[in-house]
């Protein structure tokens, strides 16, 4: 589950799911819908290793992906495999939307409710 909040200047979104692998999928979710790619073939997959605490896991990770978004590359699905988050990437054809320059760590705070994980992100655009 995710909803845009309003926020200054920037892009926000407050996102909930059961898990770090939900939460990652919800954020893949709203760059596609912003970076509005054409996708072509799997062109690669990457291994991320989860870290504590998970608030730096994700700021990473996500960083990471808008840098790999520049150069072609845009994450499009991913399994959780021996303490690592594996990633495939399709090759970006085409962005018709805007970008995004980076994920903040302004609000990146995990809470627990009840069996779901919820936080919120911001990013810089």
């Amino acid at each position: 589950m995710r909803k845009q909040i309003d926020h200054t200047a920037d892009l926000a979104y407050e996102i909930e799911s059961h898990d770090i692998i939900g939460l990652l999928k919800e954020i893949i979710d709203i760059l596609f819908e912003h970076y509005k790619p054409d996708l072509g073939n799997f062109s690669k997959e990457k291994a991320y290793n989860i870290c504590e605490p998970l608030e730096d896991f994700i700021f990473d990770t996500v960083n990471d992906w808008i840098f790999e978004i520049s150069v072609g590359h845009f994450p499009h699905d991913m399994i959780k495999k021996d303490g690592e988050i594996v990633v495939k990437f399709k090759k970006v054809l085409r962005r018709k939307g805007e970008e995004i320059k980076a994920l903040t760590y302004h609000l990146l705070k995990l809470e627990k409710r009840g069996e779901k994980i919820r936080t919120k992100v911001v990013f810089d655009v």
